[in-house]
């Protein structure tokens, strides 16, 4: 049976949740979701939240739900930009992670025949390099801001390879994925993230436009990976201008957003667990892969997972209405104590035979499609940055967290790189 509307919004303030001291640090909130409350409706989301390993799995992989969840979001969006977020709408409703089967199988199969891992093991050449140029110039600063000198740009460089994105767009490109993911972020004020996502949308298409038309007026004369989605069919069908244009705004922004932020998170837990990280040292090679998965699973990358109800559900005993909206708390189900043994402890080391596999990619259907470039990316770069940069140590004692449930990581992150070797 559900709470009383008080006693439901008392739980929302008694959990903290969605506040500036909850985005710092989600995880007491979310041990006492756990305990209290592992089926909770949240009265400012109108949705329900999922605490605990087993119901977030559940969620995941149940054909009961939907990931088309762009009507939530446009329910949002202030009164005077209703008719301009229908553009929003649309270009986000052709993002795999916002559709369903068939649509979805079919731009995943389009996808996974270009994403191949002999496409993505063929790019290990050029991240080294990139990542040594990146290490280079932060080398000669002395302090620099890992996170706006590294994690951002390599990540983006390496997209922008892959893409075949010109270099003097790419900050154009990041600018407008980060405007993007404003709007699923649900942070800061309403009338200005939906106002810079749908203006990204009209900058993304014009731009997108001309690489696309380019590679359809000469087909052969690209190598990269836009040129294959362009001449990429499946069953007779192939992307139309629209879709290519969403997957190359996706790919971009699942494939930058998401490496920057677990390189970022791997160094900077590594940096708070000086054990940990001479453990690393002792052992670059054999133990960054290990480091990158630990870290995706003790700060997880994306929190908040969002599926709709498409029928009356249970789960975990509470009754959950069709059309609800429904939210996995990864980042909870990734510290769940009834799933991993001493989850709190940041241990590289940790026994992976026969445990839970963390969610941070989510799982089944719609699980990340970049994610073996994502951790091989990170990976090369920790293992480099660790065994160049022996010295290396935070520039500053007090980290501040970006503020929105889409994604976990630092505002910035600068750091003292020390002698080099």
């Amino acid at each position: 049976m559900r709470d009383s509307d008080d006693d439901r919004r008392d739980d929302d303030q008694r959990f903290e949740l969605l506040t500036p001291e909850f985005f710092q640090d989600p995880y007491p909130a979310y041990a006492r979701l756990r305990e209290r409350a592992p089926v909770h409706f949240h009265e400012p989301l109108n949705a329900w939240l999922l605490s605990r390993y087993e119901d977030v799995d559940l969620l995941l992989r149940d054909r009961r739900t939907s990931a088309d969840r762009v009507g939530p979001l446009l329910a949002q969006a202030p009164a005077e930009l209703r008719e301009d977020a229908l553009l929003l709408g649309r270009f986000l409703g052709d993002w795999m992670p916002f559709t369903d089967a068939p649509g979805h199988t079919r731009l995943r199969g389009l996808m996974t025949r270009t994403f191949s891992a002999r496409t993505i093991a063929g790019l290990r050449g050029f991240i080294e390099r990139t990542t040594d140029e990146l290490l280079d110039a932060a080398a000669r600063k002395g302090e620099f801001d890992l996170l706006k000198d590294l994690a951002i740009p390599l990540p983006l460089r390496v997209i922008g390879h892959v893409l075949g994105i010109r270099d003097r767009d790419l900050d154009d490109f990041k600018r407008w994925s980060t405007d993007l993911m404003a709007v699923p972020m649900m942070s800061g004020d309403p009338a200005a993230r939906y106002g810079r996502a749908i203006a990204a949308v009209r900058a993304v298409e014009s731009l997108c436009g001309e690489l696309i038309a380019d590679r359809r007026a000469r087909p052969g004369a690209y190598p990269d990976l836009l040129a294959h989605l362009v001449a990429a069919e499946v069953d007779g069908q192939s992307l139309t201008d629209e879709e290519l244009t969403a997957c190359c705004a996706l790919i971009m922004v699942g494939g930058h957003e998401t490496t920057s932020y677990a390189i970022t998170n791997a160094v900077l837990a590594l940096l708070e667990h000086p054990e940990q990280l001479a453990a690393l040292r002792e052992d670059p090679a054999g133990l960054a892969g290990a480091a990158v998965e630990e870290s995706l699973r003790w700060n997880t990358l994306s929190g908040w997972m969002g599926r709709i109800a498409t029928e009356d559900l249970e789960i975990g005993g509470q009754p959950i209405p069709a059309g609800s909206l429904v939210f996995g708390l990864t980042g909870s189900a990734n510290r769940d104590e009834r799933a991993y043994e001493n989850p709190e402890r940041f241990d590289i080391r940790r026994r992976t035979a026969g445990a839970r596999r963390h969610l941070t990619f989510g799982y089944g259907l719609h699980m990340c499609l970049g994610a073996a470039l994502a951790r091989m990316e990170a990976g090369i770069c920790l293992e480099r940055l660790i065994t160049r940069m022996p010295e290396l140590r935070p520039a500053t004692d007090r980290v501040r967290w970006i503020e929105g449930i889409a994604l976990r990581g630092p505002v910035t992150f600068p750091v003292h790189c020390g002698r080099e070797r």
